[in-house]
């Protein structure tokens, strides 16, 4: 080949490289890291372990059930007042109606016994049985007043001197026995000093029935002059 066929032919290779027709293979240094011409979003795989519901047992609560409530309005002791009964049942109530001359005893609102009774002598102030509304108070027992004495009584309230529930007056015979007075008047007039008279049987009755802390309402004497 001739030195100017050779020279042709290099011009015709400078002129192809230059025109972008011949593929220039390059091969990558090793010493430098191998970078991706294009990059995959890699989504991490997340393991969720469902957790079992565990139903927790909500605590019994108890509630105890209520207690009744009793409004006690007390009176002053008069002869005009007319306290009535609360529409509210008491555990233990007592009504005394002194035109009856009758002691009516319940219990929550139902009635279980009627006492004979007899109040005091209502033509003076210092004798009669006021109408009143409280509480029987503490036991007395045996107690003397007026020269006799009483068993069974119970306190009441104060309106010249103590007013009491009681056992018929008494005094003592020469063989110690008990007599009794006025026995007849139980259920049928007043005649005590302002306290209110039971049988001795029913006083006795009436103590075992318990009667401390009791609802009580003693009606006014209407029954004008006990002569």
């Amino acid at each position: 080949m001739s030195s100017s066929t050779r020279g042709i032919i290099l011009a015709c290779c400078t002129v192809l490289v230059l025109m972008g027709c011949t593929t220039v293979s390059l091969t990558p240094d090793p010493g430098q890291p191998t970078i991706p011409t294009s990059a995959t979003a890699v989504t991490p795989a997340i393991s969720a372990t469902p957790v079992p519901l565990t139903a927790t047992a909500s605590p019994t609560i108890r509630v105890a059930p209520p207690q009744p409530t009793f409004t006690i309005t007390r009176v002053p002791p008069t002869s005009t007042a007319s306290p009535t009964l609360s529409p509210t049942p008491y555990p233990k109530s007592v009504i005394v109606n002194q035109d009856e001359q009758q002691m009516y005893i319940y219990e929550n609102g139902v009635q279980v016994r009627v006492l004979p009774c007899s109040t005091g002598l209502p033509d003076n102030e210092e004798t009669r049985t006021p109408a009143w509304e409280g509480t029987v108070g503490k036991y007395w027992g045996t107690f003397s007043s007026f020269g006799t004495t009483q068993d069974e009584g119970w306190f009441l309230f104060k309106h010249h001197g103590s007013i009491l529930i009681h056992g018929a007056p008494y005094t003592l015979d020469e063989d110690g026995n008990k007599v009794y007075q006025d026995l007849d008047a139980l259920g049928v007039r007043p005649i005590s000093h302002g306290c209110i008279r039971l049988h001795p049987d029913d006083a006795r009755w009436f103590t075992q029935w318990g009667p401390e802390g009791a609802h009580i309402v003693i009606m006014p004497w209407t029954g004008g002059s006990s002569q």
